[in-house]
């Protein structure tokens, strides 16, 4: 064995223990700070008191706004990737932990009611933010190694949309330059499979790549052969195989468009609730 590779692969491996270590430690920390909070919250209610509530209320929100603008300083992070601020997916495990126990304390603060109309748009904001994240750790889990497993090489959204591009364009130049039957068939039955959700979700169930599918793809399109001349016959396999590659290309940029669209509907459901939060903050103290 290679020394070298074996000194990389320890290196892996423990780096990997490291952030698992990393996200137990996180996991164990929500689950008591929301137990301790649960029975905090719980316990001064069957313990009437005024004072006593009201002090519990302005800790609560106090504890929920300090956590949600540390688990915010996941974006802060993001722009020191490489000056050894330590691994950016510790740092996303933190921001997700941080946020379930801050979500914990907010809808204690509130008391579990709306209320006026700024403390209800805040915690209607508050929990897209709380739904948008945890729908952003299932895809930041789930999508980039689905999209691995499709891509023939890496691409980015706007590398796929100039290879989408250009294979529409070979198929409408075949089409163009082929017989009235060979045209019929590419603008009538291909560009429908351009855009067929049922074939990008196999791909997505499948987890395949454009060699994988493209056999039986032929297969099932064998049948338009029989209309063409021997000489089209080549060209329209090439046209069937532009079909597929576009319907791959469509599958990769919906799961690309989505990650982007979550992150931007995130960024805009928090951006909007730390000003309606600023706001109550400023009426709650000054009033």
């Amino acid at each position: 064995m290679n020394p070298a590779r074996s000194m990389a692969g320890a290196r892996v491996s423990s780096s990997g223990r490291r952030v698992k270590l990393a996200e137990r430690m996180w996991q164990i920390f929500a689950l008591v700070a929301v137990a301790a909070l649960s029975w905090w919250y719980f316990s001064a209610h069957r313990q009437p008191s005024a004072n006593r509530y009201h002090q519990q209320v302005l800790a609560l929100g106090w504890i929920g706004t300090v956590l949600a603008v540390l688990a915010a300083a996941l974006s802060v992070r993001k722009r020191f990737a490489y000056q050894g601020a330590g691994k950016l997916s510790v740092w996303l495990t933190a921001h997700i932990y941080l946020g379930i126990v801050a979500a914990v304390a907010i809808f204690y603060h509130s008391g579990l009611r709306t209320g006026a109309p700024l403390t209800a748009f805040l915690l209607a904001f508050f929990s897209l933010t709380v739904v948008s994240g945890l729908m952003g750790w299932w895809f930041s889990r789930r999508l980039p190694l689905l999209l691995t497993a499709m891509e023939e090489s890496p691409a980015i959204l706007e590398d796929l949309q100039t290879v989408r591009a250009q294979c529409l364009q070979g198929m409408l130049e075949l089409a163009g330059a082929g017989s009235p039957d060979f045209s019929a068939l590419v603008e009538k039955r291909l560009m429908k499979e351009t855009v067929s959700w049922s074939r990008m979700f196999r791909f997505y169930r499948r987890r395949s790549q454009l060699a994988d599918e493209l056999p039986a793809f032929q297969q099932e399109h064998a049948d338009a052969l029989n209309h063409l001349a021997r000489s089209e016959h080549l060209a329209y396999q090439r046209a069937v195989e532009y079909a597929l590659r576009v319907n791959k290309m469509n599958a990769e940029l919906l799961l690309q468009r989505t990650l982007r669209g979550w992150l931007t509907f995130h960024i805009v459901t928090t951006g909007t609730m730390f000003a309606l939060a600023g706001v109550h903050i400023f009426t709650a103290l000054y009033y």
